[in-house]
């Protein structure tokens, strides 16, 4: 534990759990599987939707399969938003979270007349952290899907197209 007040500690704790919550959405977004492994303990256990838990770390990582479905192809590029970010429990090396987020997967069209497709999700993530040596870390997750909905793209980059963008720039 630091040597700061009680409010600042507070503060700084709250800080990084958000840091390593975002650091978790644009590693799925950059399709950086190091970086979203690192958001994780190694004996997390998660559960997604009503798909039975996963434990350990490589559990977790085999069962995203945004990073199978932007290799595949089968997902062009994707936006996780964080919303809401509530701090359920923040006492001592442990914390838990309850964070509201919208994804926005876009679909490539099956044809080259048909117009890509954007899958929105309302995903709600409840989290349990702790402090580990090397910081902040999700132990346990447990994800719900709300509620989502496909519209047609008016234009969409894949992952690579935005990568080269970013790179040239």
């Amino acid at each position: 534990m630091s040597q700061h007040p009680k409010e600042i500690q507070t503060l700084l704790n709250r800080a990084a759990i958000h840091d390593v919550l975002a650091r978790y959405y644009q590693g799925l977004d950059q399709g950086n599987q190091d970086q979203v492994r690192a958001c994780f303990t190694d004996d997390v256990i998660a559960q997604f939707d009503e798909k039975p838990a996963t434990r350990g770390i490589d559990a977790l990582m085999d069962s995203f399969w945004v990073f199978r479905n932007h290799k595949s192809g089968a997902w062009k590029i994707t936006t996780h938003f964080m919303g809401n970010l509530n701090y359920n429990l923040l006492e001592g090396d442990v914390a838990e979270t309850e964070t509201n987020a919208i994804a926005f997967l876009v679909l490539p069209g099956i044809s080259a007349q048909a117009k890509d497709q954007v899958a929105m999700r309302s995903l709600r993530y409840l989290d349990r952290l702790r402090r580990t040596q090397d910081g902040w870390r999700i132990c346990e997750r447990q994800h719900t899907l709300d509620w989502s909905c496909h519209v047609p793209a008016s234009t969409a980059l894949s992952i690579g197209e935005r990568l080269l963008k970013r790179s040239a720039s």
